[in-house]
């Protein structure tokens, strides 16, 4: 009897852990790219921003001096949004969708001009 018990006792709190896996494994990945003119130069001061598709929650950056930006913490397995915009540049593809398939991904926006 004490062997059953046992036994009903693992399955139940191995149903448990496999249940409540996605609360205890939050794995989250990064965003990193450039933004670069026609020529290969690199756009300064250009607005990156991110949005989750699934929770709506948006992050902006601004491109460095070298047209480097950077977004950290998001959740990989939701769908994402990445749009850039700039004063002096025009973009035919302003707008990036994906999905993470590792915990770093890496995207260049290049201007018309």
């Amino acid at each position: 009897m004490k062997l059953k018990n046992f036994v009903l006792a693992f399955i139940f709190l191995s149903f448990a852990a496999v249940i409540n896996a996605p609360a205890q494994f939050n794995i989250t990945g990064s965003v990193v790219g450039r933004v670069v003119s026609a020529g290969g130069g690199s756009v300064r001061r250009a607005n990156v921003t991110i949005i989750n598709l699934q929770t709506l929650d948006t992050q902006t950056r601004t491109t460095n001096d070298f047209g480097y930006f950077r977004f950290n913490d998001l959740p990989i397995i939701d769908l994402y949004l990445v749009t850039v915009s700039s004063k002096r540049h025009i973009f035919t593809f302003a707008n990036q969708v994906f999905q993470f398939g590792e915990l770093e991904h890496n995207m260049t926006f290049t201007s018309d001009d």
